[in-house]
């Protein structure tokens, strides 16, 4: 095959920028760690020429928690750094997925590796989750990603948010699930339509998984809420040119956070020795539906609807929703016991879900 110039010429061009790199990532060992149980993590990495070296480790939102330098210069060749899992308060992180970016400096030179600019956010594809009787899922990734697991209704109500952008890692996966949905009401698996909704899109390459903290990411990552920094965000839209590339991956985990929502019945309604509403048939109640102080005020600015299910069939929808909203419930079921489900779904994604049980007399 002939070559054209032009091509040539590219060639060179590509050949120059890989041999004159200063630092090059090297592979892990593996790609997660548990600082909880006071393992430390090996970052390897290779120096074609001498210089001062930082790795730089960012929380998913972008936050720079913790540098790690050599404590002089490094020749050229294979070395390593160690991270123990702790932040720059000396703080065990929560467990999450965090960025490594690494930094090489002599004199006039300077290069910085940062693979949130290259890597991540690609939508994983044929990925064919399976659910056994006992409500075991396994699914296998290609690429360490972020998953999202939701059980519900084919075209109906959603009943359960199992795994919500959590980061799993390649190669065979397992998700245990008790089969139940977020409330524990009904057994979601033997519902007929039953639907899992699954998806996944790729984490950046060399990012570094925790494991083993009982830690809530959203409590520990609080501290930061001052420092949140928008450049792992532009990296990230810097990849946008990737056609398969998941909407989701641009924003923040706190921006993805699903709402947390409830039903309040009135103060005068009847309850049962298990604390159940007893509503009378036909007797209309006026039903609020609340969100988490700190949910509404983030999603004050998405626009979202609001659909109500009476045992698991729709009845009710608001599209242009917004909380708190008054809903007038006029009971029509048979005497007993029964199940009142609401969901809150936003055009960005977002989910709210809740279901309660609930009584009516004749």
């Amino acid at each position: 095959m002939r070559l054209k110039l032009g091509h040539i010429f590219l060639l060179v061009l590509f050949s120059s920028s890989v041999f004159a790199s200063g630092i090059t990532f090297l592979p892990y060992e593996k790609n997660e760690f548990s600082p909880a149980l006071q393992e430390k993590f090996r970052i390897p990495f290779e120096l074609s020429r001498d210089a001062d070296v930082q790795i730089e480790i960012y929380t998913p939102d972008g936050v720079l928690l913790r540098t790690l330098s050599s404590e002089k210069t490094l020749q050229k060749g294979k070395h390593a750094l160690e991270w123990d899992g702790k932040d720059s308060d000396a703080e065990v992180v929560a467990d999450e997925a965090y960025n490594v970016v690494l930094k090489a400096t002599k004199g006039s030179y300077k290069e910085v590796l940062d693979p949130r600019r290259t890597s991540g956010g690609v939508v994983q594809k044929n990925l064919k989750p399976k659910i056994t009787e006992d409500a075991k899922i396994s699914y296998t990734l290609a690429k360490p990603s972020r998953v999202l697991i939701r059980l519900g209704i084919e075209a109906g109500v959603m009943l359960r948010s199992l795994v919500h952008w959590k980061p799993k890692n390649s190669g065979k996966n397992m998700q245990f699930w008790d089969g139940y949905d977020n409330d524990h009401l009904v057994k979601v698996q033997e519902q007929e339509g039953f639907k899992i909704i699954f998806s996944a899109f790729t984490l950046a390459d060399h990012t570094i998984i925790t494991t083993g903290s009982k830690k809530d990411y959203f409590q520990y990552a609080k501290k930061f809420t001052q420092k949140r920094s928008i450049e792992a965000k532009k990296y990230r839209f810097l990849n946008a040119r990737i056609k398969l590339m998941s909407p989701y991956y641009a924003r923040t985990l706190f921006d993805l956070q699903e709402p947390k929502i409830d039903f309040v019945f009135p103060r005068n309604t009847q309850r049962d020795a298990e604390n159940i509403p007893i509503l009378q048939k036909g007797k209309p109640v006026r039903i609020k539906v609340v969100m988490d102080k700190e949910d509404a005020k983030r999603m004050e600015r998405v626009k979202y609807e609001i659909t109500f299910y009476d045992d698991l069939t729709f009845i009710s929808e608001e599209e242009m929703g917004y909380v708190p909203i008054s809903w007038l419930f006029v009971p029509s079921s048979h005497e007993g016991k029964h199940i009142l489900s609401v969901n809150i779904a936003s055009f960005k994604g977002h989910v709210g879900l809740k279901s309660v049980a609930y009584k009516v007399k004749e």
